[in-house]
């Protein structure tokens, strides 16, 4: 298999990927907050029930209060963080060889052996190669025309990494 592309990666095209690459995101940011809220609001009422009010539980309801109200905002930030390098449209260029997958972007490069990835699976229109230690990294579906398509398939089948695919 040799296959080389190049495409523009936009700001709105990250998003998307990181997304795809993390589908549970959402969850990971509001459940916490939930928890946090919850939590914070019944300390806040044990305090409270008590005649004078017992400080240390006003104090610990309030600070894991502030904590559920705040968790949202500082997953935001970690994720703006991770998707600062692409906040201006870029020409991304992936090889993938029998022997490695490869892409370069201004600024980056990555190259990876194939035994390192544990799975490649088609989400919300993006191919995301899941690496063993280190997460995982996408790129758009759609760059790779239909032949592309199906020799990286084959290729991906038959290195035992191709995983279900949810288009």
């Amino acid at each position: 298999m040799d296959i080389s592309f190049s495409f523009v990666f936009t700001p709105e095209m990250a998003k998307r990927s990181y997304r795809a690459c993390h589908p549970s995101a959402p969850v990971a940011r509001w459940l916490p907050a939930v928890i946090y809220v919850v939590l914070g609001v019944l300390a806040l009422a044990e305090a409270l029930r008590s005649s004078p009010p017992d400080p240390v539980g006003l104090g610990v309801g309030c600070v894991v209060l502030l904590l559920g109200l705040g968790w949202p905002v500082f997953q935001a930030r970690r994720i703006a963080r991770l998707l600062r390098p692409f906040a201006e449209p870029a020409t991304s260029r992936i090889v993938l060889t029998n022997a490695e997958y490869a892409a370069e972007s201004p600024g980056r490069t990555m190259t990876r052996e194939w035994a390192t990835f544990k799975s490649v699976a088609l989400v919300r229109g993006f191919w995301v190669l899941k690496i063993e230690a280190e997460g995982k990294v996408a790129f758009p579906a759609d760059a790779l025309d239909a032949p592309r398509t199906e020799v990286f398939r084959a290729a991906m089948r038959e290195k035992g990494l191709l995983a279900g695919s949810k288009a």
